[in-house]
């Protein structure tokens, strides 16, 4: 299994060769695009229609991966790592928060 480090360099060459004038912007319009894809299949999932859960559920891991490739070549157009930039937002911020304990500011 790769790093996320790992899959966005792998990603950079392969966005370099295939999309090599995009904005960084175009990736959040994508990256939008992908969401409400998430909260359709989500959305039929729960509601139990237009197909079976396990059809919506395959649904929705691609919307996640594709929203995950998205903020990789957002954070990449950007020149950021994306790695880093989870870790530590995870250990500086969200992981340090109680909501339990502090339910107005976590």
């Amino acid at each position: 299994m790769k790093t996320l480090t790992e899959l966005q360099l792998e990603h950079k060459e392969w966005a370099k060769k295939n999309f090599p004038f995009t904005e960084s912007y175009q990736t959040l319009l994508g990256l939008g695009e992908e969401v409400g894809e998430l909260f359709h299949a989500h959305l039929k999932e729960e509601q139990n229609i237009r197909g079976e859960s396990n059809a919506h559920q395959l649904e929705a891991k691609d919307a996640v991966g594709d929203i995950i490739i998205y903020l990789m070549h957002y954070c990449t157009l950007r020149d950021w790592a994306i790695e880093p930039i989870l870790n530590n937002v995870w250990e500086q911020t969200v992981s340090k928060r109680d909501w339990k304990k502090n339910p107005q500011e976590g």
